[in-house]
């Protein structure tokens, strides 16, 4: 059974980051796991390495300047340690979008199972198709604008 998730509490823990520097996913992933605020049982290496796995097998881009990167296996040993990551790139990269938009903004989840892991993914698609989610994403809103967006989720 999952604990019933909440995505405003992962982003409380994971946190909003401005201005990542880089010019393809391997040098955001590079320059992320030096300043996110990783759980102890995640070492900024693996983290890069888990997504730069992922990323290679096929983007992650999910259209309208967004991408989600994201582990293919579960980084994190238990369930108190799950976060969200919101970086707004300081340049957007071309991630070979289905639409063809760059990416400006990557929404990171760490997860300690893959069922957990599923459903964060659902969650974060219907915040992604609700316009006033979307649009605080392209005017890089921070936590506390994000935070009464995410509260029904």
């Amino acid at each position: 059974m999952i604990p019933t998730v909440n995505i405003g509490e992962y982003l409380r823990l994971g946190g909003v980051y401005r201005d990542v520097e880089g010019s393809t996913p391997l040098e955001i992933y590079s320059n992320l796991s030096a300043v996110l605020n990783l759980p102890p049982s995640v070492s900024p290496r693996q983290f890069y390495d888990a997504l730069a796995a992922r990323e290679l097998v096929l983007s992650t881009a999910v259209g309208h300047g967004v991408a989600i990167p994201h582990s293919q296996k579960p980084l994190l040993k238990d369930f108190s340690e799950h976060r969200i990551f919101i970086c707004y790139l300081s340049q957007s990269i071309d991630m070979k979008a289905m639409d063809n938009k760059k990416v400006h903004t990557m929404i990171i989840p760490l997860t300690s199972n893959t069922q957990s892991h599923l459903h964060v993914i659902s969650q974060l698609a219907r915040l992604l198709s609700q316009e006033d989610f979307h649009k605080g994403l392209e005017l890089r809103y921070g936590f506390n604008e994000l935070y009464p967006l995410l509260r029904s989720f």
